[in-house]
């Protein structure tokens, strides 16, 4: 083997390691950075069945933990029958348990947890962007989520009111983490076009030290979707670990598996996206290859290439707005990344007519219906038309 050869191999293996990781980039990217998609996968975690029983009880743990609840009875019942608040609050503790799933599925519990993750993850990004005081800290308000709870299983008015702020908000960043947070941010926003650039720069140092460049264009399709599979296949493996990881937290380890599958999801779109884009690669470098399909298509298209190139602008535009309107994934519902692709499809047909009619100049109009008659459904000569065309 040439050393180019070795040379354009190992640029493609780095180029598939690169592309992979900037992959999780996008994910993270979009998942941590993102606050509609951090509310949206946040309520996708509430809309679980799972995972809105597991947080059921623990808010309600949270709510019956303090004083609250028995010092709002004990207010409201006359001096004679205030002994009997503590166990009223037992009681209602287990009617809480039973109905809190159920509230947590309602509109209002929706639109509360909503509120409380758009407000912290709004505080997140101004803290690590330096726009919050360096101590500050990250607290998710669930008190209108336990408010909500409250009312919906019967507890007395006013009885989270004088909840302890430790009990009202959970703490998601704390200040010495925040340095932590700042770099990795950093990391997500500046990282993440480095990888895409070494990426795209490996791949292209590839295909100029090839000797087949169209052969190589293939490979690197391939690698991108390799990327993806990989993307997919650290995904589950991690969250096999994650889930075995809380084997000694019963509630976590029951609802672990849903919850990682949720917030992976965009992580699904990311890896998808790349098996998307590798397959479109590798169709339109297989398309110009020496192969018997490749080669048949290229000759029965010619004479319409040649009398009707408006036409197969036209066909390629639709097919990139069938593509858009079908969103497979995310990027072909933005505009900078469908444009970029546009781009490059309409300059690939544009070198591809322009080869089909150098390679099939006499080819003459009716050419893919002699194809047709000459072959059988499984592209064999019938022997009938063999004989008949001796």
């Amino acid at each position: 083997m040439s050393a180019k050869r070795i040379a354009a191999a190992t640029l493609l293996v780095v180029g598939t390691l690169l592309w992979t990781a900037a992959t999780f980039g996008v994910w993270a990217q979009r998942q941590a950075l993102n606050t509609d998609n951090w509310v949206a996968t946040s309520s996708r975690l509430l809309e679980n069945d799972e995972v809105r029983t597991a947080l059921a009880v623990t808010l309600v743990d949270r709510l019956y933990d303090t004083d609250a609840v028995t010092q709002r009875l004990r207010d409201t019942l006359p001096p004679r029958l205030q002994p009997l608040a503590a166990p009223g609050a037992n009681a209602l503790r287990e009617v809480a348990l039973r109905n809190a799933p159920r509230i947590l599925g309602t509109a209002a519990a929706l639109k509360a947890w909503k509120l409380a993750n758009r407000g912290a993850h709004r505080s997140f990004l101004a803290l690590v962007d330096g726009r919050l005081a360096a101590g500050g800290e990250v607290n998710l308000d669930v008190k209108g989520l336990l408010t909500t709870v409250a009312k919906g299983t019967g507890l007395p008015a006013g009885a989270t009111d004088r909840l302890p702020p430790s009990v009202a908000t959970v703490q998601v960043l704390k200040s010495d983490q925040v340095k932590t947070a700042q770099q990795a941010v950093s990391l997500f926003r500046d990282g993440l076009w480095v990888l895409v650039i070494l990426a795209i720069v490996s791949f292209g140092a590839a295909i100029a030290l090839s000797s087949d460049r169209r052969h190589t264009v293939a490979t690197v399709g391939i690698c991108v979707m390799v990327a993806g599979i990989a993307t997919l296949a650290i995904r589950r493996v991690a969250g096999a670990w994650l889930v075995g990881a809380l084997a000694d937290a019963p509630n976590a380890h029951a609802v672990g598996g849903d919850v990682w599958e949720i917030a992976t999801s965009l992580l699904v779109d990311a890896a998808q996206g790349s098996l998307l884009f590798g397959l479109i690669v590798t169709s339109g470098a297989w398309l110009a290859g020496s192969g018997r399909l490749a080669t048949t298509a290229r000759r029965v298209s010619a004479p319409g290439l040649r009398a009707h190139a408006a036409v197969a602008r036209a066909g390629l535009a639709v097919a990139l707005l069938l593509l858009v309107w079908w969103g497979p994934v995310p990027w072909t519902g933005r505009v900078i990344p469908v444009a970029l692709v546009a781009l490059g499809a309409f300059v690939w047909l544009e070198w591809l007519r322009r080869r089909t009619l150098e390679e099939f100049e006499e080819v003459r109009p009716g050419e893919l219906g002699r194809t047709l008659r000459a072959t059988s459904w499984f592209g064999r000569e019938r022997p009938d038309d063999t004989v008949h065309a001796g």
